[in-house]
């Protein structure tokens, strides 16, 4: 069985972490499947947005401890590096990336949930970062992308005691952009996903690019980003349907180009 599946709905990928006895822990097998089926999504024209998700009681519990304890340090690197290609292919997809947490994010799960553009959560998900009971420390980004989302000292104190976030604790701190039963959550991720899906493909990708980029410069050097992209969609044939579909008072019919 695939530790990792791919489905479409219409414009809609979903990659769904199928290890549910190991609680979806990743291995290497993982973590090149999601590289693969992150891959398919980016290249594929018709697709506008991704759900990750797990199947059983995990988003994803984490890194596989067991396959940890076989590896020589140079396999250790090898599969570290190899993990940040996924979590880029994730933060730099030209699609929008949402995590449906359903259960368990923690160590690279967690880190997977921050790699997202956005995050949708159970009310009996858990999250955290509890590398620090091994001896370690998040390997994935973790230690620089929730510091980015909520502030250096809370990013501390979670990270450091590897105390777990409730689903609410999250949204509160601004990880998880939703909280929903748990019966409603892949729901709840569609219905996000289908309506960034309805959007102009390109001023989408634009926008993701554009506030990732942005972060990482001065406020002046982001302005100036900001208005070179909105010049280029401005000549885009979906800024014009769009404009004209707001006079014409009907829905616009973007394509993408």
């Amino acid at each position: 069985m695939d530790p990792v599946l791919y489905e479409e709905r219409g414009p809609i990928a979903i990659i769904t972490f199928n290890r549910e006895e190991k609680l979806n822990a990743m291995n290497s097998q993982v973590v090149s499947q999601v590289i693969e089926h992150l891959t398919r999504a980016n290249d594929s024209e018709h697709i506008r947005a991704v759900i990750l998700t797990g199947k059983g009681r995990a988003f994803v519990a984490g890194a596989d401890i067991e396959e940890y304890s076989r590896q020589t340090p140079i396999q250790f690197t090898d599969y570290q590096r190899r993990s940040r290609v996924m979590f880029d292919k994730i933060e730099k997809n030209k699609k929008v990336v949402i995590a449906a947490v359903n259960g368990y994010a923690l160590g690279g799960g967690f880190e997977l949930v921050l790699s997202c553009d956005l995050a949708v959560a159970s009310s009996e998900a858990k999250l955290g970062l509890p590398e620090i009971h091994l001896g370690l420390l998040p390997g994935g980004g973790g230690t620089q992308r929730l510091t980015r989302l909520i502030g250096e000292r809370r990013a501390k104190y979670y990270m450091l005691t590897g105390r777990s976030l409730s689903a609410q604790e999250a949204f509160e701190l601004g990880v998880i952009n939703t909280v929903c039963p748990a019966e409603e959550l892949m729901e709840t991720a569609l219905q996000l996903a289908q309506s960034i899906a309805s959007r102009a493909p390109l001023a989408v990708q634009e926008g993701k690019k554009l506030i990732h980029d942005g972060l990482d410069g001065s406020l002046e050097t982001g302005i100036t980003l900001e208005g070179a992209v909105i010049g280029n969609l401005y000549v885009t044939d979906d800024a014009k349907e769009g404009i004209r579909a707001f006079v014409e008072k009907r829905k616009p019919n973007f394509q993408g180009s």
